[in-house]
């Protein structure tokens, strides 16, 4: 894994914008995502919300983004299809599920009770392109605006994936301003990183 940029070790929430390749499902393992999940700490919790990703399958990518020696714990929510295909007793692992990725009041107190049982929480959400599927653009604005408050009040560190090229740019443009960064993820490695005053880094 590299280096994060300054701008990103620092951010409390990212958007982290990826083109999805051929037969992927979703993005937790992108090496942005490793990178960030690879800055929790031993006491933190790791919470992954997955809408396309059985928890078995996160779990299978986890390991690579932390110290064996130190890992923090592991709370995966798995959403709508991902639901199905949840095993409750994978070993070590806190599993939950929101069996319609269009209740988002479930998915929200759901959340909220992983994120308040925790002191120090690391947040992956895949994918918003996902949740877009389902429920009105003007929804999820208004989900994620409250998801984020209550996690900057927290002090929570956060990435929220997106594929770009599966929404038009007003749609992009018009959730971008919720987080705190902008990470442009491309398949050949590189990255621009933009933060809320429109500054790039790579």
């Amino acid at each position: 894994m590299c280096d994060l940029p300054d701008a990103l070790v620092d951010a409390g929430t990212t958007l982290l914008c990826r083109p999805s390749t051929p037969g992927e499902r979703g993005h937790v393992g992108s090496e942005t995502c490793l990178d960030l999940l690879a800055s929790a700490g031993s006491d933190s919790t790791v919470v992954v919300v997955t809408c396309t990703r059985s928890p078995a399958a996160c779990l299978d990518v986890y390991p690579h983004a932390v110290g064996a020696d130190d890992t923090p714990s592991l709370t995966v929510l798995a959403v709508g299809d991902a639901s199905t295909a949840a095993d409750p007793s994978l070993p070590g692992v806190d599993v939950d599920t929101v069996s319609a990725p269009s209740d988002l009041t479930c998915l929200g107190i759901t959340l909220s009770q992983s994120l308040s049982s925790a002191d120090d929480v690391v947040l992956c959400f895949d994918s918003l392109t996902a949740l877009l599927e389902h429920v009105a653009e003007e929804t999820v604005y208004e989900f994620l605006h409250a998801v984020l408050g209550q996690l900057d009040a927290a002090d929570a560190d956060a990435h929220v994936h997106l594929d770009p090229t599966a929404h038009d740019r007003q749609t992009v443009d018009k959730l971008a301003p919720l987080f705190d960064t902008v990470v442009e993820e491309c398949r050949d490695g590189g990255r621009t990183v933009r933060t809320r005053k429109f500054s790039e880094s790579r």
